[in-house]
């Protein structure tokens, strides 16, 4: 059988001898296999398609790219609402007799991927719908402060420089505008992921979107309960010093801060050092030759996905970051907005992490499994890339800084990432609660809800109104919800794979507060142990492999206390 091969190929998945056995598993295994070829056949075409034409929306925001992007997820829709196909699968799943490891997760990536389908057809097109009308909108907003028109990045860059609280609040509240502009849209996919939730047997949508990227809900929510209480007080110590910065930065009693006072929108990256411009490190470098010389010293060469890629600031263009893979098969790009400064350093390195994950899947994997593990685990490697760019090794064997001035920048960038992992901790809180909460209750006031959120998490006190849609200013929880999560457990799972690295691989327990540069044995571990197997195996059982253990967060923690 192919999947036989395929297991024999990459030596990836050890079948059990129990698996072997049964005489109604072999009958089982050719069921299984002849509908996932079936279903195959007309789901590759159609998410090649949809891969194509999701990258030509997002580089143009044009009404034609849009269009052909919304048919091609219609089509997606309309396949995976095969009801006799997701019978069938339901049917193998319920019987458990494949005996095939391989098969048995593709038929259950099937499954979960079809549930959804499964309730009312014109809901999920409508949703699909949606989805790409505030895509757009993010896309093509523009923030109006006087008579200038700003992009993201603009609006950015007055909030990271400027001292002026009056130009701060208008470029802060002029970029909040979007969430009234996709308020109304937001709603309609509460209201409809809800129901189709409902109709399939879930308490609500993001109870069910946790069942189907295999997490554990009482097990998520017992875990950021946790790192609530690690993170509690040494953000608490970490934010009065941020305050008594930003308020002398601005010339106004730290009690009189909003949220527009600390250089970015939802208070999710570090503002500025004062005694150090990290933004000053970058201003005349070349982002994309550091980027090279990096990750080809750790052997994981990314020269073709940038070639491939769209890395500039244009009309239109999506001004946010992301990795995509075309086709499956080695045709994975990002695209960026590059700026020379810190947060797009950051960001190059950690979207071309998740590139790196892409193209180092096995391609014998089959194609339906040819994926990341999880949001959790590309997250987790991408951060960890980002992170670099603020280590000191980087600093020096890379950018290129003498060594005095390595270790200066450097001890700036260790308080900077313990500073920026707190924030982004206590950040996605917030996040992750309001999602939670909103979808339980769609009908509270979800504003008062944001901001009961944000001072109980971040500290901060809020803008002079909370009636305003602030929430739906922040585009994942409208075109990716349920799914913020993953960014926190990947830095736990990213702190989890530094120490084994480090441990196991480079046999020194150091290595770990390094950005492993000139180690192509760490890039050789992650492409091996990680990468290759694609979605083979889900997120826990990949990081039990690949680290000995089940994802823990005294990694993060001894970080947190260097």
């Amino acid at each position: 059988m192919r999947i036989n091969t395929v297991v024999g190929l990459i030596a990836l998945f050890i079948m059990m001898p129990s698996a072997l056995a049964q005489p109604t598993a072999s009958d089982a295994d050719r069921t299984g296999a002849a509908l996932r070829d079936a279903y195959l056949a007309k789901y590759k075409p159609l998410w090649l398609e949809a891969a194509a034409a999701w990258w030509e929306a997002n580089l143009t925001g044009a009404d034609a790219a849009y269009a052909r992007k919304k048919a091609a997820d219609r089509a997606l829709v309309d396949l995976h609402s095969d009801h006799e196909t997701f019978a069938r699968l339901k049917e193998l799943k319920d019987k458990g007799q494949i005996a095939d490891p391989v098969l048995r997760r593709e038929l259950d990536v099937m499954y979960r991927t079809f549930l959804p389908g499964q309730a009312d057809p014109a809901s999920q097109k409508r949703i699909v719908e949606l989805e790409n009308d505030v895509e757009q909108i993010f896309n093509t907003y523009r923030s109006r402060v006087g008579e200038k028109s700003l992009s993201e990045n603009e609006v950015r860059d007055i909030l990271a420089n400027t001292t002026s609280s009056a130009e701060a609040e208008a470029a802060w509240k002029a970029y909040m505008g979007v969430g009234r502009v996709a308020e109304s849209k937001l709603r309609e996919l509460i209201e409809l992921r809800n129901r189709t939730a409902h109709e399939l047997g879930f308490s609500n949508y993001y109870s069910m979107r946790l069942v189907l990227q295999e997490v554990d809900e009482t097990e998520l929510m017992k875990l950021f309960d946790e790192l609530d209480e690690l993170t509690r007080a040494p953000f608490a110590e970490v934010k009065t010093s941020i305050d008594a910065a930003r308020a002398a930065r601005f010339h106004v009693p730290a009690g009189e801060l909003r949220p527009w006072h600390f250089g970015d929108l939802f208070f999710q990256e570090v503002p500025e050092n004062p005694e150090v411009n990290l933004d000053a490190v970058f201003e005349d470098a070349d982002l994309l030759a550091l980027a090279r010389k990096y990750y080809t010293s750790i052997g994981l060469p990314v020269e073709d996905i940038l070639a491939r890629s769209d890395l500039h600031e244009k009309p239109g263009k999506c001004p946010h970051a992301f990795c995509h893979d075309m086709n499956r098969a080695g045709d994975v790009r990002i695209l960026t907005n590059l700026k020379p400064n810190v947060y797009w350093a950051d960001t190059l390195l950690h979207e071309l992490g998740h590139a790196v994950y892409d193209l180092g899947i096995d391609p014998n994997v089959p194609f339906l499994l040819r994926t990341a593990s999880s949001g959790i685990t590309t997250e987790g490697v991408a951060e960890m890339f980002g992170a670099c760019t603020k280590n000191e090794e980087w600093l020096r064997e890379v950018r290129g800084l003498d060594a005095a001035e390595a270790a200066r920048i450097g001890r700036a960038g260790r308080v900077s990432l313990r500073t920026g992992r707190l924030m982004f901790s206590r950040w996605a809180q917030v996040m992750v609660r309001f999602e939670r909460t909103m979808y339980a209750d769609p009908s509270q006031d979800l504003a008062r809800l944001w901001w009961d959120l944000k001072q109980r998490y971040q500290l901060l006190n809020p803008p002079d109104r909370t009636d305003r849609p602030d929430y739906a200013a922040k585009v994942h929880i409208l075109t990716t919800p349920a799914y913020y999560h993953s960014y926190l457990l990947g830095e736990l799972f990213a702190a989890q794979v530094r120490a084994y690295v480090a441990r196991e691989v480079l046999k020194d327990a150091g290595a770990a507060t390094t950005s492993f540069f000139g180690k192509p044995e760490a890039g050789t571990y992650l492409r091996q142990r990680i990468f290759a197997p694609g979605s083979l195996y889900s997120w826990n059982e990949l990081t039990r492999r690949a680290t000995g253990e089940a994802l823990l967060p005294k990694y993060f923690a001894a970080e947190l206390a260097r």
